[in-house]
């Protein structure tokens, strides 16, 4: 399900690194897999019209998608623009209306490119764990046309260097490019994946300045080897890229971007990290401004420019709250930490680094627990999830990965979604033909029966209610209930 903005803030904490920037690539890669698909948006944003496409899509928002002829993918391009112009809300409704676009195609229409739409919310919004998952459903199904993994293999490169698996994430984009020398149909996405490829080569270059070498992530940029490419080799093959005939000019402002920052001397690298911030002020691209200036700042860092760091690094650190709650707290302390050193402020120094590490900590932690919290099999829960409006969807979510709690409640879910029990039993029916209770009966009993049946598949012996209790169902009679009206419902 694509989460709701306003519920997903209080679950995990901050994402280590500023890969959402990156999305730039990844945004240039869609709309050239699309393509025809969407022509009209497509031509917006390959002219860097960046503002007209959000007003399309304000326009195709307002009509709605039932009664709207536009291409299908038209709706999914209309919603990772709306992400890079920071109008989550409107691109989390775009994402829900495209359901019926999808599923009027195909039920792995619906899977696949709900599980896209998924990936790049959670990206937008920091939780690169729970991105990479998204990403990985698409990515690893070998019935996905090539286009669309590739495009997966690209997101999950960045999710996974946003968690300091630099190499993994390196792994993802040749996996990409591969798929682009293998099949025919991803030939055309050749030079985007190599542009994912080098975008994460340059955050591994950075993470291998001495400036930055105490960076939380940076031992894991480090231990590549012959993968790495060298400051000036590295600004090479950017330009290279830049200049190569047919690239988008949403692309080329990235790779210039990043051959400025690689390459030259460190006046000519201030200047590109503060060419790149204007040119997203004057596009209007403000979903990726805190991103810009945490990626800027480290650079400038690597460079000991220490008056441009702070200039860069300054509208982001408010109070020590306010940074503790920030989706990029861990970077930005590191990048305060570095400045408070060079300013003789030691102690200040010291206590800012403390918490930058710990912030890294429970990002891999985050990541370790999202790897076994996320099973193949609960794609399909995904998307049925989604059929619900997207205030909504979280409440789905809550009850998923809570059916295990046996005080879970219809009472409860109302009151941490705000809204009354009537609204949510009836947002249920009428969206999943279910109320909340029945689901959570139903999805309870689905589980003691899967692991009651691989219990007898191996020649295990297990007592049905010492697994209902590990379900949130510890009576017999509550257990016998739930099995019948379970089965009345089918």
């Amino acid at each position: 399900m694509v989460p709701s903005i306003a519920f997903i803030q209080t679950t995990w904490g901050a994402a280590g690194a500023a890969t959402i920037d990156m999305l730039l690539s990844l945004l240039s890669l869609s709309c050239h897999r699309i393509g025809h698909g969407a022509q009209a948006l497509t031509q917006l944003l390959q002219n860097l019209q960046v503002k007209e496409a959000a007003a399309m899509g304000r326009r195709r928002l307002e009509r709605g998608q039932s009664r709207d002829a536009s291409p299908v993918e038209e709706g999914a391009l209309l919603g990772r623009t709306l992400l890079l112009i920071g109008q989550e809300e409107l691109a989390s409704d775009v994402f829900h209306q495209q359901l019926k676009a999808y599923d009027a195609v195909s039920r792995s229409m619906v899977r696949w490119h709900s599980a896209l739409d998924q990936a790049w919310m959670f990206q937008h919004l920091r939780k690169p764990a729970r991105a990479a998952a998204c990403w990985a459903l698409v990515a690893n199904d070998h019935d996905v046309p090539a286009p669309l993994r590739v495009e997966a293999c690209c997101g999950l490169a960045l999710s996974l260097q946003a968690q300091g698996q630099h190499a993994s994430a390196l792994v993802a984009a040749q996996r990409a490019q591969s798929l682009c020398e293998s099949e025919e149909a991803a030939a055309p996405l050749a030079l985007h994946a190599a542009a994912i490829r080098l975008e994460i080569l340059s955050r591994v270059e950075l993470l291998h300045s001495e400036e930055l070498s105490d960076h939380a992530f940076a031992e894991a940029a480090q231990e590549l080897g012959r993968e790495r490419l060298a400051g000036e080799t590295l600004a090479s093959e950017l330009r290279t890229l830049e200049s190569t005939p047919g690239t988008p000019a949403l692309l080329r402002a990235r790779l210039g971007y990043l051959a400025g920052m690689h390459g030259g001397d460190p006046s000519g690298r201030q200047e590109a990290v503060a060419g790149f911030g204007r040119w997203l002020r004057q596009h209007g691209i403000s979903g990726i401004d805190a991103e810009a200036r945490v990626e800027g700042c480290l650079a400038l860092l690597a460079d000991r420019a220490i008056p441009a760091a702070r200039e860069a690094i300054m509208p982001l650190a408010g109070g020590e709250r306010e940074i503790e709650h920030h989706p990029l707290a861990s970077d930005i302390q590191y990048c305060l930490s570095k400045i408070h050193m060079s300013e003789g402020r030691l102690g200040e120094s010291l206590r800012q680094y403390k918490r930058h590490v710990a912030q890294a900590m429970r990002v891999v932690h985050h990541a370790a627990l999202q790897r076994m919290d996320t099973p193949a099999s609960n794609a399909p829960q995904d998307t049925v999830g989604l059929r619900l409006p997207p205030r909504y969807r979280a409440a789905y979510r809550y009850i998923i990965e809570n059916l295990h709690d046996p005080n879970l409640s219809v009472r409860e879910i109302a009151g941490r979604l705000g809204v009354t029990e009537r609204a949510l039993q009836l947002a249920f029916r009428n969206h999943l033909g279910m109320t909340p209770a029945e689901l959570i009966r139903r999805e309870r009993v689905r589980r003691i029966e899967g692991e009651m049946e691989e219990a007898s598949a191996t020649g295990g012996r297990v007592h049905m209610l010492d697994v209902a209790s590990r379900w949130g169902i510890s009576n017999r009679s509550t257990l016998a209930n739930a099995f019948k009206l379970s089965s009345m419902r089918h």
